[in-house]
């Protein structure tokens, strides 16, 4: 912040000087030489990081000088400087070193300017930065507005957020604020606000002011877009969930996702003064930047990159002109304008500045001894802000992979499995010679299999506790896991597999991160979830890295996707560094699929022998130390050895069984052969609930669940409820078991076999037709609705959980127990009055969105019951509906209207009625456009025949990876080579998705390659985009021009380079590919590569 000094006045000051004497005697030239010694003494420092921002404020002077000539730039000063004046101030503009930004530089240009001009006084800081916007929160900051900091509190104005100490659960502790600007520029601000009141800002006025002076920077330019508004439609605020589309405007992002604002009277820009948050990385990223705000504190309005290390070693004044909302919609539309902005406001606030104070300031350079400039140190601050940007960026990234993936956690099944576990449990296998040589290396796959409830997920658990203590977890040898379970949806199919071993994999070895970091940036940054085949595809990379990779999965029989399972772990044996044990119970799918690659020697029985021994040892110790055994039978020592000795006796290798019954004898109880009469509804109710939950319940949900009387009136009532909720297991006696769960206790099935017993023909009657899969959804679908009729949305969401805990399972679920059930009249009835409760219906909205299971906002008021009903599934529903009048052909959700909603989800028998009720095949909207192109990603021919044949648009579709489809479409007269929709045309989706068939059929069909279209540009650049090898070697081999420019990333190998596949971009360059095009925002394919 530099001092404008004119050569005419050091001129004027010789002359004055040799006049002394005839100055003093006249008072008029006294009076000028007071002044212009004024002007020199006390100039003004100002700091324009960037070029741009030196244009705009040189453009604000109201004169301009050349450099004084006795100015004397000190030796290490490199900045250079614009002189002027801007109303009564002297003015110094000094600009950063080309090519160079960020708090250190700043800080440096700084300390060279004090060193060439120690006469500077005050100083400010103008430049642009990213706005924090919070409009429902009073904070409505637009593009081009000005945030000025202002000190609040203890906190100066400016905060360092990079400066921040990482804490381990991913939070980050704010260490200090930054010093405040001098009480002279605070005066200044304070008079300027008051006047705003009275006669508003100048701001514009000066903008106007400037442009007629230089009418070219009103002008848009190909390189610039002006120093002028950019026009209200290109102002778009969008939710932290919004990311953006790609492309360099917004115009394919979202529009749901844009946050509504109320409209401007004028373009003229706001000032606001505020919290400036500074640091030394660029954010673009939303979720960093809530996080930023969430510990410096909800008066934080900007984030920017030059301040920091500014503020303690020279208190200016920082003001910044609003170019984007730091979040992934960043471009430099605004930066021109923004840049002004900040200028003028800068030029208004000196205009407040009275000379006179500015004289009596001390000297900024006396504050130069306090700046540390050794370079050491500054390496040490850059290594130390670097640390906490790179932990904040990490957090950040794994948050947005974690939400993204979101991977089942198998801590769970490990903690449970360990409470269980007695000490010694499982060392047999420990120490046998099978173990010790898989792990040593010699034996590479381990399959240990025992009957039902013999022990072996606790045996998994000794392993990998095993594992943990011999401390082989690094980059170089990492240990995977995953619990396959009957009670957890989520921990069932090979794709929830995937998922958690993935990510684990990427947090635990380094050299793993970028192959998922590229099906993420693939998948539109998160917005697209990844395929089973992708994910396959990019864990096997993953598995590559590590020289060892320990993979433990437990209870292969209770996952419901076996034969999908088999072919994954057949392909990753293949892998060298890999060495896995698996366990489960031995059924002929799976000896049979594992036996092709798992020698004899390599599959170990649980030894009968040593599981009783096992379990002898845990009924002696549990006798020993239960208080119940020792009260009830302390003075007969005789009974506690028979119980021990029949039990090691019968037992016959089965863990669970033994606990069986040691539950019930603690309890002085036995088995019956029948339930107690006066228990019997509540037990049958609670077994129905736990055999087909979607997810297991929390004891208060379970017993919100017993409380619905659905003999009498079929209403919950509070005052029904279990007095003291731990009886609940009473009713359950040893089938059901307690679970503690991320501080919830969970009621569940005691076992897998359970579960079994329960729900198939081996349960005597009259149990068996009662925990029949119809029947049990039946009572559990009226029991939801039951509780969803009884709330109100008087009360707030926090509100209804708490007063209600099974309100939140049966708002996600009683649709999905209904499709199990819709065939019974008592549950129509229940479901038409839910839908005519137009309070129940609103609430249960505002629990649950099944349109966007993800989304946290209530459902809209568009969609109606209708919708809802054929995107779930729900037939007689659908009827039921239609006969009550309901609009066939109603606007509104994700899919556009109920057709599409049950073409996408695959329901012929709904779609087929809805079209007998007059539904319009070819209406438009929604996600995928219209019905056809709806149920073609889906894969659903049936739905895809039935729609052709009421006469929707052949080529209104652009493929969906199933061939069966395709051929369907061609034979109706489908153009393969249609233009449209996102992905431009059928040969593009295609290739987009992976589907290697659907691209070999549309090529033999005469589908053109090299069409351009669509946000990829051709077939071979979306190809490669996402890294499908197989699908660029056909395009490649079949003709596809290789350097064709267009789309996004300007051409295929730099889509390949930016998306990090190594292989596709291996194939193009043999192919003949040129690396040196100049295209796309990179330039060229070594830098899109260096950038990821």
């Amino acid at each position: 912040m530099t001092t404008v000094i004119r050569r005419e006045e050091n001129e004027w000051l010789r002359v004055i000087e040799e006049a002394y004497v005839a100055c003093e005697l006249n008072p008029t030239l006294r009076m000028k030489q007071s002044l212009w010694r004024a002007r020199i003494s006390t100039p003004s420092g100002w700091i324009a990081a960037l070029p741009v921002e030196r244009a705009a404020a040189t453009a604000l002077l109201d004169e301009r000088h050349d450099e004084p000539h006795d100015f004397s730039q000190h030796p290490s000063d490199t900045n250079s400087y614009t002189w002027g004046r801007m109303g009564k101030h002297s003015v110094v503009i000094a600009s950063l070193a080309a090519g160079v930004y960020g708090a250190t530089s700043t800080a440096i240009t700084v300390s060279s300017l004090l060193s060439s001009l120690p006469q500077i006084r005050i100083g400010l800081l103008v430049g642009i930065g990213g706005g924090i916007a919070r409009p429902n929160e009073g904070t409505d900051i637009r593009l081009g507005d000005v945030v000025v900091s202002q000190p609040h509190g203890v906190t100066g104005g400016v905060v360092q957020y990079d400066l921040a100490k990482a804490k381990p659960n991913s939070t980050h502790e704010r260490k200090d604020s930054l010093n405040m600007p001098l009480q002279v520029l605070l005066d200044a601000a304070t008079a300027l606000r008051a006047d705003y009141y009275i006669v508003g800002s100048k701001v514009s006025g000066l903008l106007e002011e400037m442009w007629k002076a230089n009418p070219r920077m009103a002008k848009p330019t190909r390189s610039a877009p002006g120093f002028v508004h950019q026009g209200f439609d290109n102002d778009r605020l969008f939710d932290t969930s919004c990311h953006h589309a790609g492309g360099r405007n917004c115009g394919s992002c979202d529009p749901n996702g844009e946050v509504h604002r109320d409209a401007r009277d004028s373009a003229d820009p706001e000032v606001h003064f505020g919290i400036i948050a500074s640091g030394n990385t660029l954010v673009k990223d939303a979720a960093t930047r809530d996080q930023i705000v969430e510990y410096i504190g909800g008066d934080c309005l900007c984030v920017e990159m030059e301040a920091a290390r500014l503020m303690n070693h020279f208190p200016c004044l920082v003001v910044q002109g609003i170019c984007d909302y730091a979040d992934s919609h960043k471009n430099d539309r605004w930066q021109c304008y923004a840049y002004a902005t900040a200028a003028a406001f800068g030029k208004e606030l000196l205009s407040y500045v009275p000379v006179k104070k500015l004289q009596e300031t001390q000297r900024a350079a006396k504050l130069l001894q306090s700046i540390k400039t050794k370079v050491q140190d500054i390496h040490s601050m850059m290594n130390h802000t670097k640390a906490g940007v790179d932990s904040l960026k990490l957090d950040s990234h794994l948050d947005k992979l974690k939400k993204w993936l979101s991977p089942p956690d198998p801590s769970t099944n490990l903690n449970t499995a360990k409470e269980k576990r007695h000490k010694g449990t499982g060392d047999w296998f420990i120490n046998s010679n099978a173990f010790l040589e898989w792990k040593s290396g010699p034996r590479r796959h381990l399959w240990l299999h025992g009957l039902a409830g013999c022990g072996k997920t606790v045996i998994t658990s000794t392993i990998l506790d095993h594992l943990h203590l011999q401390d082989t977890q690094t980059d170089s040898c990492v240990c995977l896991n995953f619990f396959f379970d009957f009670r957890d949806k989520d921990k069932q199919r090979l794709d929830n597999l995937l998922r958690s071993p993935t990510f684990q994999l990427y947090s635990r070895c380094i050299d793993s991160q970028k192959e998922l970091d590229s099906l993420f940036t693939s998948h539109e940054d998160g917005q697209e979830q990844p395929t089973t085949e992708s994910l396959s595809k990019t864990i096997h990379l993953m598995m590559q890295r590590p020289e060892k990779l320990q993979i433990i999965l437990d209870a292969l029989d209770e996952c419901t996707t076996r034969s999908e399972l088999l072919k994954w772990m057949e392909s990753s044996s293949e892998l060298t560094s890999v060495h896995l044990i698996a366990t489960s119970r031995r059924e002929d799918e799976l000896e049979s699929g594992l036996s092709g690659w798992i020698d004899k020697e390599n599959v170990i029985s649980m030894d009968r022998d040593l599981v009783n021994e096992d379990i002898r040892s845990y009924t002696k110790v549990r006798l020993q130390v239960s208080k119940e055994f020792q009260k009830r039978w302390d003075s007969r020592p005789n009974v506690l050895e028979e119980i021990e000795s029949v039990i090691g006796k019968k037992s016959s290798g089965m863990f669970r069984w033994a606990a069986c019954q040691l539950d019930d004898l603690e309890k002085c109880s036995s088995y019956r052969a029948n339930i107690p009469d006066e228990h019997r509804e509540e037990t049958i109710q609670l077994l129905q609930f736990l055999a087909y939950s979607e997810r297991p319940l929390t004891i208060e949900e379970a017993v919100d669940a017993m409380a619905v009387d659905l003999e009498n009136d079929h209403q919950f009532d509070a005052k029904d409820r279990l007095p003291c909720p731990m009886e609940i297991t009473r009713f359950g006696s040893s089938l059901v078991s307690l679970f503690e769960r991320e501080s919830n206790i969970e009621l569940e099935l005691a076992h897998f076999s359970v579960k079994e017993y329960l729900t198939t023909k081996a349960l005597p009657e009259p149990f068996q037709y009662e925990m029949s899969e119809g029947i049990a959804r039946r009572r559990i679908t009226k029991i939801c609705l039951a509780h969803l009729s009884c709330l109100n949305n008087r009360q707030s969401v926090a509100e209804i959980t708490t007063l209600f805990p099974q309100a939140r399972y049966s708002a996600k679920y009683w649709m999905d127990h209904a499709k199990q059930a819709k065939t019974w009249n008592d549950v129509r009835k229940s479901i038409m009055d839910f839908f005519k409760n137009d309070t129940a219906y609103t609430t249960w909205g505002y629990l649950f969105n099944p349109d966007k299971d993800w989304d946290k906002h209530p459902i809209p008021n568009t969609i109606r019951p209708l919708y809802l009903a054929s995107l779930k599934g729900l037939n007689t529903a659908v009827q039921m509906l239609l006969k009550k009048g309901a609009d066939v052909n109603a606007q509104g959700g994700k899919y556009g209207n109920a057709l599409h909603a049950a073409s996408a989800g695959g329901y012929d028998k709904i779609a087929w009625i809805l079209l007998e009720k007059g539904a319009d095949v070819n209406a438009q909207g929604g996600g995928y456009g219209n019905a056809l192109q709806a149920t073609s990603i889906g894969g659903y021919d049936k739905v895809v025949q039935m729609l052709l044949e009421k006469g929707a648009d052949v080529n209104a579709q652009g493929g969906g990876g199933y061939d069966k489809i395709v051929q369907i479409l061609f034979e109706k007269g489908a153009d393969m080579n249609a233009q449209g929709g996102g992905y431009g045309n059928a040969l593009q989706a295609a290739s987009t998705r992976g589907y290697d068939k659907v691209v070999q059929i549309l090529l033999e069909k005469g589908a053109n390659m090299n069409t351009q279209g669509g946000k990829y540009g051709n077939a071979l650049q979306a190809a490669s985009t996402r890294g499908y090898d197989k699908i660029v070697q056909i395009l490649l081999e079949k003709g596809a021009d290789v350097n064709t420019q267009g789309g996004w990333y300007g051409n295929a190998l730099q889509a390949a380079s930016t998306g990090g596949h190594d292989m596709v971009v291996q194939i193009m360059l043999e192919t003949g590919a040129d690396m040196n095009i100049q295209d796309s925002w990179y330039g060229n394919a070594l830098h899109a590569a260096s950038d990821v």
